[in-house]
């Protein structure tokens, strides 16, 4: 519910800044000196180029943010059934990761929390290429919600250093095929 509510409020603080820039720019219209045809030609693709900008920055952000892999309140409520819930729990220095056995296919919903200090949540492919992460964080509970498309081993990794022995902090995910 929070985390809905805060992006809500960025979304719309964005928009607002967005729109109080947009009209202190065309309101500050400043006299040139007349330098000659090109110059004025210049100033005019600069406005148009900057419009440009602006739509190509817009449709970019609506296009990467819309597709956040957490799970909100509402569709967590509407495809319960087709998710497998997997609870993680980090400690120094290990992960229990229950159940560990998966299925290529079927979104798995990981409910990821910590005993004792932050840690950070990362899913490698059997190419040791990232696909997913969140935070692990004591007296909370990030929900992060992947696909395997792939049967094979996913390695489990710590990204938030947590101590001595963080290097070793790993686990194993097995997905089989449907």
């Amino acid at each position: 519910m929070i985390q809905e509510l805060v992006w809500a409020t960025s979304l719309t603080l964005m928009a607002v800044l967005a729109l109080v820039f947009i009209w202190v720019a065309f309101k500050a219209r400043i006299e040139l000196p007349d330098y000659g045809p090109a110059i004025a030609s210049a100033y005019q693709k600069r406005t148009w180029l900057f419009g440009l900008a602006m739509v190509i920055l817009i449709w970019a952000n609506y296009r990467t943010l819309s597709h956040l892999p957490y799970v909100s309140s509402s569709a967590a409520q509407g495809s319960a059934a087709t998710v497998q819930p997997v609870e993680v729990v980090g400690n120094q220095w290990s992960w229990t990761i229950t159940p560990s056995n998966l299925k290529a296919g079927q979104t798995a919903e990981f409910h990821v929390t910590s005993t004792d200090v932050n840690h950070g949540f990362a899913v490698y492919d059997p190419d040791m290429r990232i696909v997913a992460q969140t935070q692990a964080m004591p007296g909370y509970i990030n929900k992060l919600r992947y696909t395997f498309t792939k049967p094979g081993t996913y390695r489990v990794l710590c990204l938030e250093y947590c101590g001595v022995a963080h290097h070793q902090m790993a686990a194993d995910i097995t997905v089989a095929a449907r």
